[in-house]
């Protein structure tokens, strides 16, 4: 399974690249620059995405309109620290998979991913 993860912060794509590092069945291709990550939307194929909400332009919701313009059926996830359910709601509404609340467990994260490649 090839994941797209997108994080403007270094300390959170150090800590997955050495969570991932066992996983043989994930290769986890993580981005810091989102305007990067976009350009790589539809000139790759990704069979999950993972992206933070809060970033510089293009952010999370910006993205996630390109997988869906893309690969609208493709597994979307957001990751966030804003843990309300409106923002929630406005995510999946938006065409998010799935909310996942920071701070998250970088460990368990390769099991959570897998479910939804799966479904």
């Amino acid at each position: 399974m090839k994941v797209l993860f997108v994080d403007n912060e270094n300390d959170i794509l150090s800590l997955l690249e050495i969570a991932f590092e066992t996983e043989d069945d994930i290769d986890l291709v993580c981005e810091r620059d989102s305007a990067r990550a976009a350009e790589r939307i539809g000139q790759e194929e990704f069979d999950l995405y993972i992206f933070d909400l809060m970033m510089p332009a293009p952010d999370g919701k910006a993205l996630l309109g390109r997988v869906r313009a893309v690969a609208p059926d493709a597994p979307a996830i957001i990751c966030t620290a804003k843990a309300d359910n409106v923002a929630r709601q406005e995510l999946l509404a938006a065409g998010a998979t799935e909310v996942l609340h920071k701070p998250f467990d970088p460990l368990t994260l390769p099991d959570h991913l897998r479910r939804y490649a799966r479904a």
